[in-house]
This record gives structure tokens, sequence and C-alpha cells, in this order.
């Protein structure tokens, strides 16, 4: 199973409130970029089967640039991906899904800081974490079993 963790696009100044911050042109040209990259990494014939985005605007503007390079089943909205979300809830949840009868292979989070970083920790089986710039990508080979994974490929943009 592959779980892909994915900080928004550089965004707008800081400004109230932070919800409705848009992407730059440059976050723009980032998410396009880190698709490709994704798309190239899974393969042409691998779609992500969830992704769970973000609510803020920056995220969303981030999977719509996203999803013009990747085949993905289904989108859903999710306030637990927030940047002030639990990482601990999310992992929860994402292991249900993991779980779930129609067993998904891929899931996408496209997320921001400081949630990416302690999710990553929380998934990892070495429990180690990094910094995610704008448009950042890691990809996690996931064992359901155990509930943790090893972090299989990162992207950065250039």
């Amino acid at each position: 199973m592959k779980l892909i963790i994915m900080r928004h696009g550089e965004a707008e100044r800081f400004r109230v409130p932070d919800k409705t911050r848009s992407l730059t042109s440059q976050g723009e040209k980032q998410a396009g970029t880190a698709g490709m990259w994704l798309n190239h990494c899974l393969g042409v014939d691998t779609p992500i089967d969830i992704a769970l985005v973000s609510s803020y605007v920056r995220a969303q503007q981030t999977f719509a640039k996203l999803n013009e390079q990747i085949v993905v089943k289904q989108k859903h909205l999710c306030d637990d991906v927030i940047p002030e979300g639990d990482p601990k809830v999310a992992h929860d949840y994402i292991r249900v899904l993991f779980e779930d009868e129609s067993q998904p292979n891929v899931i996408l989070i496209v997320s921001h800081m400081p949630f990416v970083s302690y999710f990553l920790e929380e998934v990892n089986i070495a429990k180690q974490s990094m910094l995610f710039d704008t448009s950042s990508l890691v990809i996690v080979e996931y064992d359901v079993a155990i509930g943790a994974g090893k972090i299989d490929s990162i992207y950065h943009p250039v």
C-alpha cells in the first residue's frame, strides 16, 4: 500500500482568514510539476484510490493542479488534515480506509505544515519527520498489519 503525503504549493502571504489564501502562479507551477513527478513515480497505470484534501483553498487548488497529471478515483474534503489537525486522528482514519473492503492501494493526503511533518512522523516506522517545502511529496510504503511504513520516495521542487 502507498500513502502519499503532500504539502500545498506556494501560497499568498498570510491573510485572515488563513483558509482563504490562494496559490501564487509559482505555487500552481510547483503543483503541476509535482503531479508530473508523481505520475512518473507511480506509473500511468496506477491511480490514486482516495485523496484526502484539506478544506483550505490553497490545498484544493494544489489538488486541482495535481489532478491534471494523475488519475484520482475519489476525492474527499477532510478537516482532519488542516494545519492544526491531529496526526493521530488522521492516522486512525487512514488505517480504517486501508482496511476497508474496497481495498484501496494508494491514498494521497494534500495538506499543510506543520501537519504534514507531524503526520509523517506518526506513520513512519522510524518515527522520523522532515520539513516539507511547498509542493513536496513523500511516498510511504505502508504496512496495514503494523500500522506504519517506510519512506520510499521523496520529491522536493527545484
